[in-house]
């Protein structure tokens, strides 16, 4: 499969964020909107540019009133858009002077390597124009002027965003699906990495942090290519030592979230931290499928049972409950073929297409079985449903009321749906729309 370059759209509120995106996407956003987008403040969109093809963000919420959350809420952000994108579109108002925000977003821009284009919206004359040079100070050359309003620029920015946006390589869908390989620091990704090459292919050290970013390697196993992309380990926030540590953490966010499929690898000696909690959230929020693998398992073998340490993980992890778990030895070669057959088990059903009749006969079979309950004096209803993608394996579902769907009722559908679908081991979303409202599962 291609990697698609992603285009993240950053600044402080009130710049025109939104605008500038639904501009770009034009007629498509109002059908498209509702069904990509990631969280409930951010969006996620394809976009072609004069030929080339990317993924625009609209990245929502850069700065807050209250002080005292700023630069946590700035961070959030700006890390989002240096671990996940490729460019950034910098937007400011170039109807005013930088404010300090401007420029404390503009300082931590500057120490990634991300290809960042300075855009001044709502320049609506030539003497705004003239005195974008202004905006010289930011360390990003000159300024890109446009008004999203009166639709002047837009022009010279696709064309400049198109030149720097590479061209699609012929044969990047022979490459496979792509497999993140992510954990904590020294649970022996690299090893794993290393033993499916059959070389050194990844340094493999026993000192914590030694991968520094995320390295795609391009394999074939039981005559089926893919592509693994082995991550730095994560650890503590607090813990981050240097700029070079934080942004492979960036990184690695970014290599899971443009991944097909996700491994999430845990050392059975040292047992569930905080931090592989934190990825198995992320995880299941953005609806990835994926395996967990225990390594080491040689070594805890007499001490437990696969079925007890089966129940901890799956206690450890309650939004991935519905996940396989892989017992491996990378050091003793135990397990690796079982897990790529669970691999390519997970593969087939992330591709796949389910009759409309089926999912219908599902839905209903599911709301007779157990209905959403009473709230706010309504009770959902659900008419009807179709696919709308595969990857994660998404469904309309038509109805009234279905904005009283609570999260409990969700999760009882998701089951309902991987048992009589035979997607066992994925990840269900869910798009509920009313007949004049959209309502998307958190």
């Amino acid at each position: 499969m291609s990697q698609v370059p992603m285009v993240a759209i950053i600044g402080r509120p009130n710049v025109g964020k939104s605008s500038l995106f639904n501009l770009l996407l034009k007629d498509r956003v109002a059908i498209e909107e509702e069904t990509e987008g990631v969280t409930r403040d951010r969006l996620i969109l394809p976009l072609t540019l004069h030929g080339k093809s990317c993924q625009i963000v609209d990245t929502g919420g850069i700065g807050v009133v209250d002080r005292q959350q700023l630069e946590e809420d700035v961070n959030e952000q700006i890390e989002f858009a240096m671990g996940s994108a490729d460019y950034i579109l910098f937007l400011i108002d170039g109807r005013s002077e930088l404010t300090e925000l401007d420029r404390v977003v503009a300082k931590r821009i500057r120490k990634s390597s991300v290809k960042v284009l300075l855009v001044a919206n709502k320049v609506d004359n030539e003497m705004f124009e003239y005195e974008c040079s202004r905006y010289l100070s930011l360390g990003f050359g000159e300024a890109i002027p446009i008004s999203v309003l009166h639709q002047k620029g837009l022009s010279k920015l696709t064309r400049e965003l198109a030149d720097v946006l590479p061209v699609t390589k012929e044969g990047d869908d022979k490459l496979g699906i792509r497999i993140a390989l992510a954990g904590r620091r020294n649970v022996g990704k690299s090893s794993l990495t290393n033993y499916l090459c059959g070389s050194k292919r990844v340094i493999v050290s026993d000192m914590a942090g030694t991968t520094r970013d995320a390295v795609d390697v391009h394999l074939t196993w039981g005559g089926e290519p893919f592509t693994l992309v082995d991550t730095a380990g994560l650890r503590k926030k607090n813990q981050t030592e240097d700029s070079i540590e934080f942004f492979s953490v960036n990184r690695t966010f970014g290599a899971l979230y443009r991944c097909d499929m996700a491994i999430l690898m845990l050392d059975c000696e040292q047992g569930v931290s905080q931090v592989d909690q934190k990825l198995g959230q992320w995880l299941a929020e953005h609806h990835k499928p994926c395996v967990i693998v225990v390594n080491k398992w040689d070594l805890a073998a007499e001490k437990t049972t696969k079925e007890a340490y089966d129940e901890y993980v799956h206690n450890k992890f309650p939004g991935l409950s519905y996940v396989p778990v892989v017992y491996i030895s990378v050091k003793e070669g135990i397990g690796v073929d079982s897990l790529f057959n669970i691999v390519q088990e997970l593969s087939s059903q992330m591709k796949r297409t389910i009759p409309t009749s089926k999912i219908n006969d599902t839905l209903h079979a599911a709301q007779e079985q157990q209905r959403p309950r009473k709230a706010q004096g309504t009770t959902a209803k659900f008419y009807y449903a179709s696919q709308l993608k595969t990857n994660p394996q998404t469904f309309l579902v038509f109805g009234k009321s279905t904005q009283n769907v609570n999260d409990e009722y969700r999760r009882y559908l998701s089951q309902f749906f991987r048992k009589h679908l035979s997607l066992t081991a994925m990840p269900i979303h869910f798009v509920f729309k009313n007949r004049t409202s959209l309502y998307k599962d958190a």
